[in-house]
């Protein structure tokens, strides 16, 4: 395999003029924790001169603003691993995990608007926030808890080439790590080989090698998406989760990270997006499945056979989505990304009503 990039540790050291603005920043050596402080800058560059002008609404934009002002004024928060599989929003330690990746869609509002506008305040809090994250993080290979690295990815695509090159070369070698860790073969006799859990992996897979940039990496990780369409999706239309969950909501968790990593893949001139499976399988046929129920046309009780225990548990709890109705509004994000890529889905999209600016902005910075 042609690797791109060595692989670099995330524990690594901060190197050249980053290591040495962040250093008198923080009053700490090179390879310390950071101190969590929101006053560390990178070393100063002039605004991006290149952006285009904004292709955001000016309520959009304004509220983009007051995210990514809202991001400039957090502390890095970082934890080695962030897990919250398996685990009730009701206990601290899923709280405590949220509270940090608060930070992944941070670096992404941040890396969108500094895209957008050019505003050199935007990059410089997003490569602080990388920096920091990138010194401890360690890859765990569970994608529900990775899944949100997605927005790592993003927000390298959107601003990378502006970060200081020690910095946008560590994260290349993240972002090869983390393919790597996801392309790594599965058992096939596992439900989580199929469902929602490989979606997820193969997101990761695709994204994380397009961020490598090494083509053969792509390559393994454009076949892995290619199974998985052929695995998760059925000819009838629903996924494999459907039947195991009960639950619309886990089509939508199952497809919504085919769509990203399908949308992510076109922007870099691939098409993945109409791959179609031996037996006719295909996102548009899934999301055609869907369609009704996202109109309101027709309703479904969610979760009332699941057959995973854990499902029973978040509906005791209370948590929303895990009992009664679907509701269509769970699926704006994945119609507004399907609608990217074919106009087909754009009436359904407007339908459904848009996704939050904060997770449509990282898409439209590119």
């Amino acid at each position: 395999m042609q690797a791109a990039l060595p692989d670099v540790p995330a524990s690594s050291c901060l190197r050249g003029a980053w290591a040495v603005a962040l250093a008198a920043a923080l009053a700490s050596t090179a390879c310390a924790l950071p101190e969590r402080r929101a006053t560390a800058t990178v070393p100063a560059a002039p605004p991006n001169a290149h952006a285009a002008p904004s292709p955001l609404a000016p309520a959009d934009a304004a509220a983009l603003h007051r995210a990514a002002d809202a991001a400039l004024a957090r502390a890095p928060d970082p934890l080695a691993v962030a897990h919250i599989e398996g685990t009730l929003p009701t206990l601290p330690a899923y709280r405590r995990a949220q509270e940090a990746r608060r930070d992944w869609e941070a670096m992404a509002t941040l890396a969108a608007l500094y895209a957008l506008e050019g505003n050199a305040r935007y990059r410089d809090g997003y490569a602080r926030t990388l920096a920091a994250w990138l010194d401890v993080y360690v890859i765990s290979g569970n994608p529900i808890d990775e899944s949100g690295l997605g927005h790592w990815l993003l927000a390298y695509r959107a601003a990378g080439a502006a970060l200081p090159p020690a910095l946008a070369e560590r994260m290349r070698g993240f972002a090869c790590a983390l393919a790597d860790r996801y392309l790594e073969p599965q058992p096939p006799s596992r439900r989580t080989s199929t469902n929602n859990w490989q979606s997820h992996r193969v997101k990761i897979a695709v994204m994380g090698a397009g961020v490598c940039a090494d083509p053969a990496r792509v390559a393994r990780a454009d076949a892995a998406f290619e199974a998985q369409v052929a695995a998760n999706l059925l000819p009838a239309g629903p996924s494999v989760d459907f039947a195991e969950r009960d639950a619309l909501h886990y089509v939508v968790y199952s497809l919504e990270p085919l769509l990203e990593a399908a949308l992510f893949a076109h922007h870099g001139g691939r098409t993945l997006y109409a791959i179609t499976g031996p037996q006719g399988q295909s996102i548009a046929a899934t999301l055609g499945w869907l369609a009704p129920y996202i109109r309101g046309e027709k309703t479904h009780d969610e979760f009332v056979r699941s057959q995973v225990r854990f499902d029973a548990e978040r509906a005791a709890a209370g948590v929303p989505g895990f009992a009664g109705p679907f509701d269509p509004r769970a699926a704006r994000k994945a119609v507004w990304l399907a609608a990217r890529l074919d106009p087909q889905w754009q009436e359904l999209s407007a339908k459904a009503g848009p996704p939050w600016i904060t997770v449509r902005a990282p898409w439209l910075a590119h």
